[in-house]
């Protein structure tokens, strides 16, 4: 609960009691300065019991890692950023020493653990983390190069985050809300935040929340786990809808994939649960669709349930199980895709009017396959718009904004992979199209968002800032971190700076090479250059050394120095590349930026106050974008993607033209994608609110200290969607 409250709310319980000394204050104060933390409330450790200090220790722990503090970061060559060897004398002493070991022609050097020997007039190892020759993980210059590193001097500047003492009752209620905000969200949450969930469900019973607020699916199957482990499987298998919310039970369940873009395991079932099961599907709506739509795993989980035995009491079940196996079935969506091939535009909006939802998706097809109907099916969505939720109109209205003006169309889908798409202009639609579209939404949106509780006579402010703050959605794949907004937000930082860039990973069972890139672009993205592994260095741009493997743990750095980047250079995008080894979701693995204003090898490499962000790397792509710099307009572009499917020797070399493209795509996504400002805008048109330039407002949107805050996903996701 403790470190719950830490790691999701920045919250330090602290008991009540006699107080602690002034002497102790200080020094619990001046520990937290040191990794970047002030705390808003100080005098509360005046009434805090001495039981404070109990766990003291893993409370420093638990707020180091969220910087990445908890790890030591070891580069390879230890005087970085100054001391980095030319490229072509460093590689040509490391050929030298591969001849000269796998000739035995060397007879003096220091031999390290793994045979090899390295002469002193070749490298110093005091230089080097790592064995300068094969660029693997040595232990023993592992230690000393830890040892030198953490004696440095450390960093001026620092990048605070704002913590909060509270009382141990406090704690309780506070995670009680935060665990509300989370599953009632109104689109997917992190699946990183799952095992927090299940654990203060667990804590607090399913039964303090509202299941009919619960509108993800993916949150709702970890719900019916709680009741079905609590042996209320019955009461779980009722709450469900759908076949397919039942698959969902089972991932939940089994700790796979509740979102089922993944296969899935199944649960041992008794006889007792298979019959529960069977009557949940008797029961289920669209229950053919739902089959269909996971065929494999239903014929798989159908040869466990044998529905057959219980033909009598669950012949529906049945029935639709004997479909499935006959390939009879004529789904919703078959039937979908034939009228929209056809010329019959009343037959097939009357078919959609069955499911608002699909008629929303369908839309943009709608109008471009029945040209001269524009408003019969305008009309058609107007009049169902209003079973629409707020978060599908909200996309839709920024959607049909911009369709015309680009010549792609990007896709990010729930693994966080992007696909970007031709957006044919042969099928642009009229101005007249657009507008009337536009007005159908802006209305449903009001609607949509009006029955809340009204700000009447209420003065709202609303950060600018937050025009480049996107909302939040999709958060599925989203990477684990310190500071979480949506994937193309643009976030301000102070870049006349020095930015040092981050990686660390630690291999789990096989040798793993990742590698830290930078690649260089203009303003039309461009390419213009990159640093990485095979080439260590450009204007104003250095990395510390390629290693090749992480059994201590290993770290990757580049330094950028702003002043010293050529004019031309607008973009820079940072890579992770797995080289060789296991999936970045299968090992320790987060990267990050510092904003540094000491940077010469007195001081050290990783400072943990001077980090802004750190996020853990969780996909399984051949390669990682999380961020793209924009140089002019001074912001962070949150990219978070993975890409790739080479499982091994991805570089920069290979891929630049398709980084170019999807950061190009991200980089616009404040134009294309609904923004945390045009969603307060909304609220503020459809509660009453009057919009004011006053920060001190009654309602106010900021980025920290605000009613509603930009990087408060959960309360952005369950409050205003």
């Amino acid at each position: 609960m403790k470190n719950i409250a830490i790691r999701r709310l920045h919250l330090i319980p602290a008991p009540q009691g006699g107080g602690v000394s002034a002497k102790q204050k200080l020094v619990v104060l001046s520990e937290l300065a040191q990794l970047g933390v002030r705390v808003a409330n100080p005098e509360l450790l005046d009434e805090t019991s001495e039981a404070f200090f109990l766990d003291y220790s893993a409370l420093l722990q638990t707020i180091a890692a969220l910087r990445g503090g908890d790890v030591e970061y070891v580069p390879l060559f230890v005087g970085f950023p100054e001391a980095i060897p030319d490229d072509d004398v460093y590689f040509a002493k490391r050929v030298m020493g591969y001849l000269g070991n796998v000739f035995a022609i060397f007879k003096d050097g220091e031999v390290l653990e793994s045979g090899v020997r390295v002469p002193e007039w070749l490298f110093d190892l005091r230089q080097f983390g790592a064995d300068p020759i094969t660029q693997m993980q040595s232990k023993s210059l592992w230690e000393r190069a830890k040892g030198l590193v953490q004696a440095r001097k450390d960093d001026k500047h620092t990048e605070w985050l704002d913590f909060e003492f509270v009382r141990d009752d406090e704690v309780a209620g506070r995670l009680r809300e935060w665990l509300k905000r989370c599953v009632y969200a109104k689109s997917s949450i992190k699946e990183s935040l799952h095992a927090d969930i299940r654990e203060l469900l667990h804590y607090f019973g399913a039964d303090v929340l509202d299941f009919e607020q619960i509108v993800m699916k993916e949150n709702q199957a970890l719900v019916l786990r709680l009741l079905w482990e609590d042996g209320r499987e019955a009461e779980a298998v009722k709450l469900t809808k759908t076949a397919t919310d039942i698959l969902r039970l089972f991932a939940a369940l089994t700790a796979t994939d509740v979102s089922l873009a993944t296969p899935i395991k199944f649960p041992k079932l008794s006889r007792r649960q298979r019959r529960i099961v069977l009557g949940g599907l008797d029961a289920a709506s669209s229950l053919a669709d739902d089959l269909q739509r996971y065929r494999g795993l239903w014929l798989e989980l159908g040869r466990y349930i044998h529905p057959g035995e219980y033909r009598r009491q669950y012949p529906r079940a049945a029935a639709a199980f004997d479909a499935l196996r006959n390939g009879t079935i004529t789904t919703y969506n078959a039937r979908t895709e034939a009228l929209l091939r056809g010329d019959d535009v009343g037959a097939t909006l009357m078919h959609l009017a069955q499911r608002p939802g699909v008629l929303g998706r369908k839309l943009h097809e709608l109008l471009r396959r029945f040209p001269g109907r524009e408003g019969m099916v305008i009309d058609a969505f107007a009049t169902m718009a209003g079973s629409m939720s707020a978060k599908n109109l909200l996309v839709l209205k920024s959607y049909f904004s911009t369709i015309n003006d680009d010549d792609v169309r990007t896709v990010i889908n729930k693994r966080g992979k992007i696909k970007v798409l031709p957006n044919n202009a042969k099928d642009a639609l009229s101005e007249d199209t657009l507008t009337s579209l536009d007005e159908v939404l802006a209305q449903a949106l009001t609607a949509a968002l009006s029955d809340r509780d009204s700000w009447a006579g209420k003065k709202v402010w609303i950060d600018p800032q937050l025009a480049t703050y996107t909302v939040p959605l999709a958060q599925r794949a989203a990477s684990d971190g310190l500071v979480s907004v949506g994937r193309g937000t643009r976030i301000p930082v102070e870049l006349d700076k020095v930015l040092r860039l981050f990686v660390y990973w630690k291999q789990s069972s096989a040798r793993t090479d990742l590698d830290l890139s930078v690649i260089q672009f203009d303003a039309d993205f461009q390419y213009l250059g990159h640093v990485s592994y095979t080439n260590l260095s450009d204007s104003g741009i250095a990395h510390s050394g390629d290693i090749q493997s992480a059994p201590h743990g290993a770290a990757e750095f580049i330094d950028i120095t702003l002043d010293k980047i050529a004019p031309n250079v607008r973009y820079l995008a940072t890579q992770v590349y797995r080289y060789a080894g296991e999936a970045f979701a299968d090992m320790c693995c987060h990267s990050g930026w510092m904003l540094r204003s000491d940077v010469n090898a007195d001081y050290k490499t990783f400072d943990i106050k001077t980090v802004a962000n750190k996020f853990d790397l969780n996909g399984r792509g051949a390669y990682c974008v999380p961020l793209v710099v924009d140089l002019r307009q001074r912001e962070m572009i949150m990219t978070d993607l993975y890409m790739g499917k080479k499982a091994f020797h991805n570089n920069v070399e290979g891929a630049y033209g398709d980084v170019a493209l999807a950061a190009r795509e991200i980089a616009r996504f404040t134009a294309t994608r609904p923004t945390i400002q045009l969603l307060a805008e909304a609220h503020c048109r459809a509660r009453g609110g009057q919009i004011s330039a006053d920060p001190s407002a009654e309602i106010t949107f900021g980025l920290r200290g605000c009613t509603y805050n930009a990087t408060d996903v959960e309360t952005v996701l369950s409050e205003l969607l």
